[in-house]
């Protein structure tokens, strides 16, 4: 090599070695780094992310029943799944971020970085990435694709003010076109968050005319046709279906848009009509569609009912049920369809059958899932009260049968019955012989004709399971068409809780009653036996009858006036309730219901109900309310009022003070008539009069007040009270006249510790075997609540008067005898008493929990106070319960709980259940605490009894053992 070129070998290694150093700003020095920053780093990342958002794609399982999503679920399994690959990412584009500082690629790399974070759940690090791009980049395009990527992480850490902010800033701007196409779908999923159909329908289209992508642009024109189609848009819906269909989409979605297009599709006369039905069946006969013959079934339920044949749709969404299929969720729909159908119809018994169904196997998450839970609800109040009238009518009319003939008639029936069994229990046998042939055959077919997979080479020479390649692809495409199904026989099937043939088997096996051990004619006389207590015979019984019968009556017509919406049945239900009990209970609010009824509808009978509760019930709220309709509004006021008076007439009363306590119930009876306790009221008018006035006038009161009052909540302690009156006037140890001072009490200290009926016993048994020299002071008196609530309050008022006996005489008290006047009459001179052993039971920890019944629940979170991810907690749930438990109005409390611990309490739940469901959604990555990783915290229901007790006990160890030991 001579010398001028080796001189140039020297320069080009100069060159190079300066184009190398990230110090220098020269054209080759940027050519060379951006080239490497490119190739090198870039690109690789950048492929690597598009094969994992391919994988995250052809994962998804769309139902599509509805619009699909625009994004590809994410969440910690997906997550999980792809770590590995998503961290070689991060590496692959930190390459040109270390080494190529210099080049124009740096920012492009940021924002795979942060694509990288979103799909890793952590959103917070993604947008303060992408906030850093919008901060370096001098790129239009890349920093508009950080600006869409930014709108998505404020979506899924749901601070939509902020994505929104997003979006209006991104209007200023002009896009290129695969931005403008993410900034239109970003925009859609922000809509749908939101609820507003239109917008998603209008962004959707915006985003048509800029897609590549052919598979992408089917899915969004099948979405958009979707949402057109939920508008009653049928025209629209029919062209953006043929538009799928012209470009060779997925099968699945050529498949749908062809079903779909029957139903959009213009009928005008029988040839369409005859054309449509040929077409589905054409599809059911494809064995390409074995798979969704209940989708098609269902379709065609849904054709039949455009055509208004709701029968002929009943009937195929009986076979679309009873067919297998593989798409979620497909069940649901057919019973929520089904039950929609007998609901509209007016037939509401089957209509609860099917939506009861349909709970049981709709997704909780789905949208519509809290309206069809409350349909169903509804269905089934109605159903118990009209099965009750239907069942009691059909007791009563046997009952009145006679004997001999209500006998026979039962007999007759339960023989029926026992045929039918006995032929059931045929079927069944014969069932299970057949599919035990069916088993034999085929596992002697299997033998026979049994071959080892390995036996056969691969074509090329290498077995297909040591094919990582080949074994990749085809789990890919299976995943893609099936879903991610465990590995397992009959997988079809087994995944949707369908059984194998073989457990059918066993189950038809199971099923099969087995010989019974005595025989039909003991068998029939014990069912008849057993029917018959069930018949209402004595008068005691049909008067029993008849009440369910009566409050059933009322409950329906109130479900059919308020809940189901249908005035006509409601009416006529009332006007049969009046007629068949004209003395009712209910009589006034029948009344009121029927002259409101009737003046919607402008019918003229409203008159004759205005006049009824005017001359039968003038006193009333009813009454009040047919002259003015607010009524109630301006009654509120007056209750708080009489709730002011009866507390200060119950503290007067708990002070003995018992004419005031009388004084202040008179005035608030004369003053405010129409109050909204007047249980109450007269209850602790009965409290008084049984220490303070003769014991004639407290029968009368009590009689009274459980006829006045029969489904007060007080009526059970009047009862006790009347149990205790009778007691003492059958044994006649009733006193004679109203006491001269307030009733004594001195057995406190033997009865404090009894049960509510031991103490009743133990009392009365202390009032005939003792004799106090003088009255000792009362006890003091039961709160409000606990009249309202312990079982206790009415037993302890002490009616009877202790009766003249002799007691051994001691140091601490000499033997007295009471003043005559006080002598229970007919009662023997002299009596030895009779000692009563009470033993106490243990001390009951009045902080111990209890899993009882309660009106409020809450959701707590305990977490350590110097946790940086519990930041502002508080504030992302308040937002968090306004956009996805807005009903509920939750209110948020944060407070410490022990040093170094806080708490936030979420208030209130009205059931155990719906707690419970709150608390597993914290789960989901869009809950505040479902992305929080690497912290202690608990979350737990609690009831609101509980919750105080854990305050002040502050042992969350010992409430969580409790939780677990009760679930």
């Amino acid at each position: 090599m001579n010398k001028l070129s080796l001189y140039t070998l020297f320069l080009l290694a100069g060159l190079a070695l300066a184009a190398c150093s990230v110090e220098r700003n020269n054209p080759l020095s940027k050519a060379y780094h951006n080239t490497s920053a490119r190739y090198n780093g870039y690109f690789l990342a950048k492929e690597k992310l598009r094969l994992i958002e391919e994988s995250l794609q052809e994962q998804m399982v769309y139902d599509y029943n509805l619009a699909l999503p625009v994004y590809p679920a994410i969440d910690s399994t997906t997550a999980k799944a792809f770590a590995a690959d998503l961290e070689d990412v991060v590496k692959k584009a930190s390459f040109p971020i270390q080494y190529h500082k210099n080049s124009k690629w740096i920012d492009d790399c940021y924002v795979l970085i942060g694509k990288v974070r979103y799909y890793q759940l952590n959103f917070a690090d993604a947008s303060r990435t992408f906030k850093y791009v919008n901060s370096i980049s001098k790129d239009d395009a890349t920093r508009h694709e950080a600006h869409i990527w930014l709108m998505r992480s404020f979506m899924m850490m749901e601070e939509m003010e902020n994505a929104k902010a997003v979006s209006d800033f991104l209007r200023k701007e002009r896009l290129n076109r695969e931005n403008a196409r993410e900034l239109y779908l970003a925009r859609a999923h922000y809509n749908r968050l939101a609820g507003d159909t239109a917008a998603v329908i209008e962004n959707l289209s915006l985003s048509l005319r800029n897609f590549k992508e052919k598979d992408g642009l089917a899915r969004a024109r099948f979405s958009l046709a979707r949402l057109l189609q939920a508008k009653d848009q049928d025209k629209e819906a029919y062209q953006q279906y043929s538009k799928i269909l012209r470009r060779n989409p997925p099968y699945d979605l050529g498949f749908f848009s062809r079903l779909y297009m029957g139903q959009v599709a213009e009928v005008g006369n029988t040839h369409d009509i005859e054309r449509i039905a040929g077409y589905y069946k054409r599809m059911l006969k494809d064995s390409k569609n074995t798979e969704y013959r209940d989708k098609i079934f269902y379709e065609m339920a849904l054709f039949e009912l455009r055509q208004n044949n709701p029968e002929k749709a009943l009937e195929h969404l009986n076979t679309s049920l009873k067919t297998p299929g593989s798409l979620p969720n497909q069940k649901a729909y057919s019973y929520l369809l089904a039950g929609s159908i007998y609901f509209d119809l007016s037939k509401y018994n089957p209509a609860q059958a099917y939506y009861d169904s349909a709970v049981q196997v709709l997704p909780a998450q789905a949208a519509n899932y809290e309206a069809v839970v409350q349909r169903r609800n509804i269905l089934t109040e109605f159903t118990f009260n009209y099965n009750t009238i239907h069942t009691q009518d059909s007791l009563q009319r046997i009952g009145r049968l006679p004997e001999t003939d209500r006998i026979a008639f039962v007999t007759q029936m339960v023989e029926a019955e026992e045929e039918r069994r006995q032929q059931e229990i045929a079927r069944l046998q014969e069932q299970a012989k057949q599919a035990e042939q069916r088993q034999g055959s085929s596992i002697n077919q299997n033998q026979n004709n049994s071959t080892g997979i390995a036996t056969t080479p691969d074509a090329g020479g290498v077995w297909y399971f040591d094919n990582p390649a080949a074994m990749t692809t085809a789990r890919s495409e299976f995943n893609r068409r099936w879903g991610d199904r465990p590995l397992q026989d009959n997988w079809r099937v087994r995944l949707r809780g369908e059984a194998s043939e073989q457990e059918q088997i066993a189950q038809q096996q199971t099923a099969v009653p087995e010989a019974p051990t005595e025989s039909a004619e003991d068998r029939i006389a014990a069912q008849v036996q057993s029917y018959l207590q069930n018949i209402p015979v004595t008068a005691a019984a049909m008067q029993e009858s008849e009440e369910q019968v009566e409050e059933a009556m009322f409950n329906l017509a109130n479900i059919y006036a308020q809940k189901l919406q249908d005035p006509a049945r409601a009416s006529e239900t009332f006007e049969q309730l009046l007629q068949r009990f004209p003395k009712t209970v209910h009589a006034a609010e029948s009344y009121y219901s029927l002259y409101l009824l009737y003046s919607r509808a402008e019918d003229e009978r409203k008159t004759a109900y205005y006049n009824k509760i005017k001359q039968e019930f003038p006193n009333t709220t009813f009454a009040r309310l047919i002259d003015d309709p607010d009524f109630m509004s301006k009654n509120a006021a007056d209750n708080i009022l009489v709730h002011r008076l009866y507390d200060s007439a119950f503290m007067h009363y708990e002070k003995q003070d018992y004419q005031e306590a009388s004084s202040l119930l008179a005035t608030l009876k004369q003053q405010y008539p129409l109050n909204d306790i007047p249980d109450k009221v007269a209850y602790l008018t009965v409290l008084i009069t049984a220490r303070t006035d003769k014991p004639v006038v407290l029968l009368e009161q009590l009689q009274r007040f459980t006829a006045d009052f029969p489904y007060s909540p007080l009526k059970a302690k009047a009862d006790q009270l009347l149990v205790v009156y009778n007691d003492l006037a059958q044994k006649n140890q009733l006193r004679q006249e109203a006491p001269a001072t307030p009733i004594a009490n001195n057995q406190e200290q033997v009865t404090h510790n009894l049960s509510p009926e031991e103490r009743i016993a133990a009392e009365m048994a202390l009032a005939t075997a003792s004799a106090a020299p003088t009255p000792a002071p009362a006890r003091p008196i039961a709160t409000e609540t606990e009249i309202l609530e312990s079982p206790a309050a009415p037993e302890q008022i002490v009616i009877a008067q202790p009766a003249t006996e002799a007691q051994p005489e001691t140091a601490q008290q000499p033997v007295q005898t009471p003043p005559t006047d006080t002598i229970i009459h007919n009662q023997p001179p002299v009596a030895t008493a009779t000692p009563l052993v009470v033993t106490p039971e243990p001390d009951v920890d009045p902080l111990e929990y209890v899993m009882a019944q309660d009106t409020a629940y809450y959701f707590v979170i305990i977490y350590p106070s110097d946790a940086p991810a519990f930041k502002d907690i508080d504030i992302r749930y308040e937002k968090y319960n306004s956009t996805y438990y807005k009903k509920q109005q939750l209110q948020t409390t944060l407070a410490e709980f022990t040093e170094g611990q806080s708490m936030l309490t979420l208030s209130s739940f009205d059931d155990y259940s719906m707690a419970q469901s709150f608390n597993v959604k914290q789960k989901a990555p869009q809950a505040p605490v479902g992305r929080i990783r690497g912290v202690n915290f608990t979350t737990f229901v609690i009831s609101s009894a509980n919750y105080q007790k854990l305050i002040e006990k502050k042992d969350l160890d010992t409430y969580l053992t409790f939780l677990e030991n009760n679930k």
